[in-house]
């Protein structure tokens, strides 16, 4: 007898009063003595009408293969079903990361405490996943790579030293909402990355990989800041698709987490609060608890303000984004010291969410 079967017998035997086993359905209890192994109670189908007999005897005949009862008492309960292998277990430590951060001229000191946060932010995801499986890329939101005050320079940019004026670009540095490779401009990297994989991103097994965040998300600060926007565009199915920028990036049976930093309220994207919420969950295919949304930025709106409160009576699209994706959602001041506690915080969130997470 398998192993499920005579546990529920088991069970059975200890509820003779006929109370109910929650999560087995019906109770099920022993049966009364019976003096012969095969015998019959057909009492309820005794009739005087010949195709009433028939009936009763047909009644009989099914009462008698479908409840056949041993000498001991005990129902034979035939083939139990097999309870199957249950929920998934999450999504075992596969996470893509999906980083939004501006480029406008304001931001230098907030893409620095990003920097500063990150290997915390890794360290601590690490030690709660046992294979911690990421991906992680940074969305170029501008699109455009050339500096128009840099054009027809050929060595160096008098306003922009730093800018490779001869640099070897590819199609998709110049995309808006595809990964950044190389960052140019004021304050950014100004160099190509040196990422282990042929993609726009990086993934878990590249070398440095503090080393590989510090290069893709130091975006400098002659960019834009439609923070919203580039992450819609940067989830697209053509995006994702094979030959698209961001090809391989999105993983079916990964958790998604977009972590968005503005320190405006991001006026300028294309779209509303709910049209951004929609991508997300659209991207994940219509499930709400595949998605994390992380953001950090200006909290001028909120009393307690961090960045000084100006009674603002202008929609702050970006935290009515982060509301409408509640409860996995989190928002932080961008003018905090640092992001440490922000990101340990997400740490959990991101934890809690892989458990209930069902692939698709």
């Amino acid at each position: 007898m398998r192993p499920l079967a005579l546990a529920l017998l088991m069970l059975a035997g200890c509820n003779r009063d006929g109370g109910d086993m929650t999560g087995f359905g019906p109770s099920v209890t022993t049966a009364p003595p019976a003096t012969d192994s095969t015998s019959v109670d057909t009492s309820t189908s005794t009739s005087t009408s010949s195709a009433e007999d028939s009936t009763a005897s047909s009644s009989t005949s099914t009462s008698h293969s479908s409840s056949t009862t041993h000498s001991d008492g005990v129902p034979d309960l035939g083939t139990i079903p097999d309870g199957g292998d249950g929920p998934p277990p999450g999504c075992k430590g596969k996470v893509d990361f999906l980083f939004t951060i501006s480029s406008a001229k304001t931001m230098e000191d907030q893409q620095d405490k990003l920097k500063a946060s990150f290997p915390g932010f890794v360290a601590t995801l690490e030690s709660q996943f046992a294979d911690f499986d990421y991906h992680i890329l940074s969305t170029n939101t501008f699109g455009s790579w050339n500096l128009p005050w840099c054009e027809g320079c050929t060595d160096l940019c008098a306003q922009t030293p730093d800018f490779p004026c001869n640099a070897s670009l590819e199609p998709c540095d110049s995309v808006q909402g595809a990964g950044v490779t190389f960052p140019r401009g004021d304050n950014a990297t100004n160099q190509r990355c040196d990422l282990a994989i042929d993609r726009r991103y990086f993934a878990s097994g590249q070398p440095d990989p503090a080393g590989a965040f510090q290069c893709i998300a130091s975006l400098g600060t002659n960019g834009g800041a439609q923070v919203a926007e580039a992450t819609v565009k940067a989830l697209a199915d053509d995006m994702n698709a094979p030959g698209g920028c961001n090809e391989g990036f999105l993983r079916p049976d990964a958790l998604l987490v977009v972590v968005a930093i503005q320190d405006t309220f991001d006026q300028d994207s294309e779209g509303t609060a709910k049209d951004w919420k929609d991508a997300l969950v659209d991207a994940k295919g219509g499930d709400a608890d595949a998605v994390v949304l992380l953001v950090i930025s200006s909290d001028v709106d909120d009393p307690d303000s961090l960045c000084g409160y100006t009674g603002t009576i202008t929609e702050h699209e970006l935290r009515t984004w982060t509301e409408l994706m509640q409860p996995n959602s989190l928002f932080g001041s961008v003018c905090a010291k640092d992001y440490v506690s922000f990101f340990e915080t997400a740490a959990t969130m991101i934890q809690s969410q892989c458990d209930v997470f069902v692939p698709q």
